[in-house]
């Protein structure tokens, strides 16, 4: 096991940071949650193994540290809001190191490699055509996610095909990483998924920034002052786009759907994109100061979780593992086995467990109530780490065989890993969501590996003929 080195500067600067913050308003929690990543991200990102697992822990840890800012910055005491959201808080962090114990033993088992040797494998692929697979992808994914909801009895396995995409973004950023060729092409291509992504309900802008990340850090040996410097630069600039769409997005979801309240895009790509700079235009700095509150709100998810404790079992008992059971029925029923079989509903589930009455799907929103909170309810303080520690385990069996039945080629596996568990880096996720796109996802691949996997790795392969791509 090789680990990621930090020289002294980095070491210095890292552990003054999270010391510091015990000296701040609620800083106990804020100390709790960066010493949890820190150990957790040092013991589950080792140098040149895939990234994707770090970055479904940044975004957990995210998605629970951003209680206590949104508290810091309203200037509030943690439990203001609910008396339980430091219980929830913690019992998160508990939650988080069980479902990563499995993950770390998965990252420690992989062969260790160095730079050169990722190097080698690098001269196995043509560039070039992995560029032109990219490509075609990109074109079919872009038709496939035009009809995924035509066809409700398929939706979910339309839905995991388009991540073939991804999985052949991957594959071209190893290669111009490794190889230093083609980097304008690669960074146009970057652009161009960031801005298509703002044609869309659901922030798919992002998509593109999180697989960069996933690049990043699979390849990082060493922290230094320099990585650090970027690693904060990257945030700022992540921070100002979630501002800034924070503050336009509900005008401009408006304009999409021309106020129908549904998910569907009724304008023309043009016009969304002239609202879009017509919104943007109206953006200052107080606008952005007033989106804070509602983005850390929108991106913390243990308020759901401490109204849940709120809830059972003092008004609604312990479910038993009852919930996960529905969640699995309702994700492994086809729907033309099942023809009436509801479509999904988030909002039903939060508004019985929180006590919130949300709007549902036919207003066009969803409301989660996350994953670890379902696992309380079924299973309680002492039972969610376990259920959690299983998930761990679920995911370290699919990653072992999507590793070793995609190919010999560890860029190869690293690819398909990373575009199949980027989708599960929330941790807002719904159960029936979870269940339903890991069973989708593996059911896709599968069929990928024994079908079309070994006639991509074909064509992909370097020979001895010139290279027109």
């Amino acid at each position: 096991m090789r680990t990621i080195k930090f020289d002294e500067i980095s070491i210095f600067l890292v552990v003054s940071l999270i010391l510091s913050t015990i000296f701040i308003k609620n800083g106990d929690y804020i100390f709790m949650c960066l010493a949890t990543f820190g150990i957790l991200f040092i013991l589950v990102q080792q140098q040149y193994k895939p990234g994707v697992f770090s970055i479904i822990l940044v975004n957990h840890i995210l998605q629970v540290i951003a209680a206590v800012l949104l508290a810091n910055y309203l200037n509030k005491d943690i439990n203001e809001r609910s008396p339980y959201i430091s219980k929830a808080l913690v019992v998160s962090l508990v939650g988080i190191i069980f479902l990563f114990i499995p993950l770390i033993i998965y990252q420690r088992s992989l062969p260790t490699l160095t730079l050169n040797k990722l190097k080698e494998y690098a001269q196995e692929f043509s560039i070039g055509k992995v560029l032109y697979c990219y490509i075609i992808a990109l074109v079919a994914t872009s038709l496939l996610s035009a009809v995924a909801f035509v066809f409700g009895s398929i939706t979910q396995i339309i839905i995991s095909l388009i991540k073939i995409k991804w999985f052949f973004f991957l594959l071209f950023g190893f290669m111009v990483f490794l190889k230093q060729e083609k980097k304008r092409v690669f960074y146009l291509l970057v652009l161009f998924e960031f801005l298509s992504g703002f044609f869309s309900f659901f922030s798919d802008f992002k998509t593109v920034i999180y697989y960069l990340i996933i690049l990043y850090v699979t390849f990082i040996e060493k922290v230094n002052l320099k990585s650090l410097l970027l690693a904060f630069t990257a945030g700022i600039f992540l921070v100002f786009i979630g501002l800034f769409w924070t503050s336009i997005k509900n005008d401009y979801r408006a304009f999409l759907n021309s106020g129908s309240q549904t998910q569907e895009i009724d304008v023309s790509q043009n016009d969304a994109y002239n609202k879009l700079y017509d919104l943007s235009s109206s953006v200052d700095q107080d606008v952005l100061a007033n989106s804070t509150i509602s983005l850390l709100d929108r991106l913390q998810y243990i308020y759901h979780f401490s109204k849940a404790i709120e809830t059972v079992p003092d008004k609604i008992p312990f479910q038993n593992g009852n919930n996960w059971l529905d969640n699995l029925e309702f994700s492994t029923t086809p729907r033309f086995l099942n023809p009436d079989k509801p479509k999904i509903n988030n909002s039903i589930k939060t508004t019985k467990y929180t006590g919130i009455r949300y709007l549902g799907a036919d207003k066009g929103v969803s409301f989660s109530l996350g994953y670890f909170a379902e696992a309380y309810i079924d299973f309680g303080f002492l039972g969610m780490p376990i259920f959690l520690l299983g998930i761990g385990f679920l995911y370290t069996i699919i990653a072992n065989y999507l590793k070793k039945n995609s190919s010999d080629n560890p860029l190869f596996a690293y690819a398909v890993l990373g575009s199949f568990f980027m989708e599960f880096y929330g941790f807002e996720m719904d159960g029936t969501y979870l269940i339903g796109r890991l069973f989708s996802s593996f059911l896709t691949y599968f069929i990928l590996i024994k079908f079309f996997f070994p006639s991509i790795l074909e064509f992909i392969k370097v020979r001895d003929e010139p290279e027109y791509y």
